[in-house]
């Protein structure tokens, strides 16, 4: 991974964790280590790919396909680590999970 990946996971995980964990503890689906290792889980999956894929892109378009199908991802896997069973809370967290990456990656467009 080079340096400017690992600053660009380093501010997406800063974002990202704490939104999607408290959002998880709030909705009472995990414990404190259960919604933290999702959070981070989720996005260690995620990011990688998003970030080497994103690289190439000419559209702002392909950046916002990108992260509809990352917030799909992150969803599905979220939803199945953390036993969410009830299609509101899948909603809910569905919601939740596009919040988070709709905020680092407004914050990562700002800055980085």
């Amino acid at each position: 991974m080079t340096p400017a990946a690992l600053v660009a996971l380093a501010l997406t995980l800063g974002v990202e964790v704490p939104m999607v964990a408290a959002f998880a503890r709030l909705a009472r689906w995990v414990g404190p280590p259960g919604a933290v290792a999702g959070a981070v889980g989720v996005n260690v999956v995620t990011h990688p790919v998003l970030y080497a894929v994103s690289t190439g892109f000419g559209s702002p378009w392909q950046l916002v396909m990108a992260e509809a199908v990352v917030v799909a991802v992150e969803t599905v896997l979220l939803v199945w680590w953390w036993h969410v069973r009830a299609r509101e809370d899948t909603v809910t967290l569905a919601l939740a999970v596009v919040a988070a990456n709709a905020a680092s990656t407004a914050l990562g467009l700002l800055v980085l």
